[in-house]
């Protein structure tokens, strides 16, 4: 795994709906196929365009290009990880490792927990596992962890 060490994140925009669009169906399509056996276009625009608005959610760009989303909810209690997506040729660099990691040392400085959703066909399980994310909730759609 090649760590990389030049990317940013900014704010996202109602523009950025298409970049949340592409990200979900390129990397959630065959688990929400496998899952739910169809597709909802719809519902995924709708959702695209509501995540694209929200002031949680962030771009992940590579010099200047976007190349995936993050969006984190803060409360009192807990920081909720909802979505970090990163297009398929920028995966493994090391990006989703520097985002978990930097989360990770805001919820201890904060004495709170990291909590977030995967779905339960997703091997992304594994992802979160390796930086002592445990099950707590479990579905035949979803893990909490």
């Amino acid at each position: 795994m090649k760590i990389s060490t030049n990317f940013t994140l900014r704010s996202s925009s109602p523009w950025d709906a298409t970049l949340f669009y592409s990200v979900i169906d390129l990397t959630m399509r065959e688990f929400i196929l496998a899952t739910w056996g169809r597709w909802d276009e719809a519902r995924v625009q709708s959702e695209s365009q509501a995540h694209s608005k929200s002031p949680n959610a962030q771009v992940i760009e590579i010099d200047r290009v976007p190349v995936g989303v993050f969006l984190v909810a803060r409360y009192p209690t807990h920081i909720q990880l909802e979505q970090i997506y990163l297009l398929p040729k920028y995966q493994q660099l090391g990006i989703g490792t520097a985002l978990i990691s930097t989360l990770i040392v805001e919820a201890d400085r904060s004495s709170v927990p990291v909590r977030l959703r995967v779905m339960a066909v997703n091997p992304a399980k594994r992802f979160y596992e390796r930086f002592g994310f445990v099950i707590t909730e479990a579905t035949p759609e979803f893990f909490s962890m």
